[in-house]
């Protein structure tokens, strides 16, 4: 709540603590930790920020909406697709009904 973060760093067998970790940069990792934002950020090697755990779940809800979403669609059209097919299949019975051949060229 109060962005206060300590670090350790292992050298060899005795831990050494990290003052200042604010924009500290783990030399293995190559993750940096910002504590002056608003938030604790920590930024990955290519400088974008990790999600929070609030963040990635929003996005995994987000991603099963859209899924649902696109799941929902595709049986519209595939319904859609079985009532057009009914619909042909009627057109062509009544056309043979009639005496034409609808697969005729």
């Amino acid at each position: 709540d109060t962005n206060d973060l300590s670090g350790w760093l292992r050298v060899d067998r005795t831990l050494t603590r990290i003052d200042p970790i604010d924009r500290w940069m783990s030399p293995r990792l190559g993750i940096r930790f910002n504590c002056a934002a608003p938030e604790l950020e920590i930024l990955r090697p290519d400088q974008q920020r990790f999600l929070s755990y609030v963040e990635i779940a929003q996005r995994v809800e987000q991603e099963s909406r859209r899924a649902e979403q696109a799941e929902q669609r595709a049986e519209q059209a595939e319904q859609r697709a079985g009532q057009e097919k009914q619909r042909a299949d009627r057109l062509a019975e009544q056309l043979r009904a009639l005496g034409i051949d609808p697969d005729a060229s």
